[in-house]
């Protein structure tokens, strides 16, 4: 390998935002309390990542290529690896640097949660093995010494001991204080559901061992610990579901939640998770209806969506929904359009099938518009990349476990008996919570990252960037892993990009509608081919060299919501939200730092809903803003669907797929998908158009997020307000002096709200004081 040019300075992060965004997500403090750098950010990820070589020799030259790129922003690894990767990597495990995972039992989930993956679960009837209805009875038990502890409300070790005994049917076991304590209590609960034979006995699980709330937790950069409380009552609510009737689908969905809930309050951490259920299930109808709220039940369309308006017009907020942890889609494939596609009167309409396939889409396009959340999704399974090579690997139900996680012998007997029902499946692949990655339902991995090309001088800088991307992260698949068997299979990445864009403008002059023009920016699109090829040519040689199977799939686009924002840029395949507008961001009415900015010129307002809280006004202006593209700059509110649909489209032919030397897609494909969520206006599209849009383009497409445009305008606190180039400019002038900006959980969330980027929730009063 060529030694690289050494990039001997680093980007600066955008000014306001970017820097917000780092302080909150990526950046580490130094001993001298003083925050890292980009420099110091690409110097400890790109020695973390390089000392993965199996060969010595590989480690320098792969080291300074990395941290030429990183240093550059030319490359970008996910916020996991941005955030944890440094010189202790290979001694970690692969779970804190996986974006994207899937799960077939619960505790697995939550194991996967608790690491920060974000998780996709099947919840087809063939899958689901457990009655919860059999689960032992759960007692939770706390030491009386315990910090935590709460003689109102919990129950001490010292009385279970006296009350239970230790009788055959009594069993107990005390929880360590770690990721693994906490979901092999959940594993030996959920097989002994699974077993049926201890329905009639009683688990206690004993919390004394979990270290009290607030104590920092040093795998998470000394963060607070959440205590043994929020797992405590998991298990106290997943109790409630025994004899509650519940069909076993559902109650894996609330298990789920409730665990969700646990790893959401115990952290900074988003819980991200991604439920499917099959179209072909006689249970899909409950499924597409299970998150309605409870006053849209039995009614109609337009009485929903009026229930709906008259709460905007009072600035309310419209009823909310239920196990809002998961973003829900039904899986789908060609049978399903090819049913709905038969016409009144012809051969094969009445049939029960087709008229199954037809209430299912009248009730998922109902729901989706009606209830204004586009769910539940659907997903194209069958244009998913599916491959089953060494499956029976899998069969003997040893598949999961790690050095630092080992599973119980007799669950392997649960997990054999899902892979079975897995492999039976004519589609056995779903994707992760935000979309962009194929994954097994049995469970399986993938690790991601982008490159920004805009920000490469040359062409050959940016494929010397996908090269460097693509090895770093097979590498991330040499760690050990709980799914080290499925990872030995398929070696799943997901190369993407983003700030596209700005890419387009900058190096081909092209703006939105230009690029939908498949004629006339074809050399755009053919240069996004190149950087296909470029990445499955490096994947297939350094995967020999590596003696790794060739990666089942190789190419994605991400939300890239949090990395894009380091230096404001348009997130994935997005179209820019907005062009300049002020980033509102909370702060309590007695915070001295409200006084600061009022001083130096920031606008502020008080709030009446939100009690006690001032927000104070950013101006914030992307990257794009800047490039002078006038009307040839579109943002996702001007874009219509159709346009949109386009854009897809052709992302997936040209990167996703690539195409062959006659332009035609090709018939091997290693391609993910692209994670996108596509906005419309209720106000301009009414629910014909909507249902029809689906029937005509989403089933050309693998996935995709089909939500509605929320007018903000009616409600007193906004994360974001548009507002104009002018506008921009004068409060930028009246801002006499930059101090240290600041930004709330809510902007760096994504539409699908799935991201399992860590946010530090650390009080905006430790901010450092003026920033020039």
């Amino acid at each position: 390998m060529a030694s690289p040019k050494v990039y001997k300075s680093y980007r600066s992060l955008h000014p306001g935002m970017g820097q917000a965004v780092a302080e909150r997500t990526i950046l580490r403090k130094k001993e001298d309390g003083t925050w890292e750098d980009w420099g110091d950010v690409a110097d400890r990820v790109a020695l973390g990542n390089s000392l993965l070589c199996p060969d010595v020799q590989d480690q320098k030259p792969e080291y300074m290529m990395l941290r030429k790129h990183i240093s550059k922003a030319t490359l970008l690894m996910s916020g996991r690896h941005l955030q944890h990767g440094d010189g202790h990597q290979p001694q970690r495990n692969m779970e804190i640097f996986t974006n994207c995972a899937t799960s077939a039992a619960s505790f697995i989930l939550f194991y996967l949660l608790l690491n920060g993956s974000g998780v996709g679960r099947c919840y087809d009837d063939d899958m689901m093995l457990v009655n919860w209805d059999n689960a032992p009875n759960v007692r939770c038990v706390l030491d009386e010494d315990h910090p935590d502890f709460d003689w109102s409300a919990h129950e001490s070790s010292r009385d279970a001991i006296h009350k239970y005994g230790e009788g055959r049917d009594t069993l107990w076991f005390k929880i360590p204080d770690d990721r693994e304590g906490w979901a092999k209590a959940l594993e030996i609960w959920e097989n002994a559901a699974f077993e049926k034979i201890h329905k009639d006995k009683i688990l206690v699980l004993d919390f004394s061992d979990v270290r009290s709330k607030g104590n920092p937790i040093k795998g998470m950069q000394n963060r607070p610990a959440s205590g043994p409380v929020p797992l405590m009552n998991a298990f106290q609510k997943a109790c409630t579901l025994k004899g509650a009737g519940l069909s076993p689908w559902r109650q894996a969905m609330y298990i789920d939640h409730y665990f969700a809930e646990c790893v959401l309050v115990g952290g900074a951490r988003r819980a991200a998770r991604m439920s499917t259920k099959h179209w072909k299930d006689e249970s899909v109808f409950g499924f597409i209806t299970v998150k309605r709220p409870i006053e849209f039940l039995g009614k109609k369309l337009d009485e929903i969506i009026e229930i709906r308006n008259d709460a905007a017009e009072r600035g309310d907020m419209p009823p909310q929904g239920f196990l809002w942890s998961s973003n829900n889609s039904v899986s789908i494939d060609k049978e399903f359009w090819h049913l709905i596609d038969i016409k009144r009167g012809t051969e094969g309409h009445m049939e029960p099938l087709a008229q199954h396939a037809r209430k299912v889409l009248k009730m998922i396009s109902e729901a989706s518009y009606g209830d204004g959340t586009g769910e539940p999704g659907l997903i194209n399974v069958d244009k998913l990349v599916q491959k089953d090579d060494r499956w029976e690997d899998l069969n003997r139900g040893d598949y999961v476990g790690s050095a630092k996680y080992q599973i119980e012998d007799d669950t392997q007997i649960l997990m054999s008996k899902l892979a079975k029902k897995a492999k039976r499946k004519k589609f056995h692949t779903i994707v992760n919570p935000c979309g962009e990655i194929a994954l097994n339902v049995l469970g399986g991995y993938c690790v991601i990252a982008d490159v920004v090309p805009y920000h490469a001088d040359t062409l050959d800088e940016a494929e010397e960037a996908f090269r460097a991307v693509t090895r770093a992260l097979i590498r991330v698949n040499l760690m050990d892993s709980f799914y080290s068997l499925e990872v030995n299979r398929t070696n799943r990445i997901g190369v993407g990009m983003t700030g596209v864009h700005e890419f387009a403008w900058k190096f081909f002059g092209y703006g939105f509608r230009d690029l939908i023009d498949e004629e006339k920016s074809k050399d755009f699109w053919m240069t996004l081919n190149r950087f296909n090829e470029a990445v499955y040519d490096e994947a297939i040689k350094y995967s020999k060299e590596l003696n790794v199977v060739a990666p089942h799939t190789m190419t994605t686009i991400k939300p890239a919501g949090t990395t894009s924002k380091l230096f404001g840029l348009t997130e994935g395949w997005h179209l820019p939200a907005m062009a300049w507008y002020l980033r509102w961001v909370q702060f309590r009415e007695d915070d001295p730092l409200i006084r600061e900015y009022t001083k130096a010129g920031y606008p502020a307002k008080n709030l009446t809903q939100y009690q006690s809280t001032v927000i104070i006004g950013f101006p914030t202006a992307p990257t794009i803003a800047s490039l002078n593209m006038g009307d040839k700059m579109v943002t996702a509110g001007e874009a219509t669907p159709e346009e949109q649909y386009k854009w897809l489209m052709l992302g997936e032919k040209y990167w996703i797929n690539g195409v062959d030397e006659n332009n035609d897609p090709k018939k091997e494909t290693y391609g993910n998908q692209i994670s996108y969520t596509l906005k419309y206006k209720p106000t301009e599209i009414d629910y014909k158009h909507f249902r029809d849009m689906l029937v005509q383009y989403q089933s050309q497409i693998r996935a995709c997020s089909v939500m509605p445009q929320i007018d903000v305008a009616a409600f007193e606190y906004q994360p974001e307000e548009a507002i104009t180039k002018a506008s921009y400019e004068e409060m930028s002038r009246a801002i006499g002096r930059k101090m240290a900006e600041d930004i709330g959980k809510e902007h760096v969330d994504c539409d699908n709200g799935a991201c399992p980027v860590d946010f530090d929730i650390e009080d905006k009063s430790a901010l450092q004081g003026i920033r020039a």
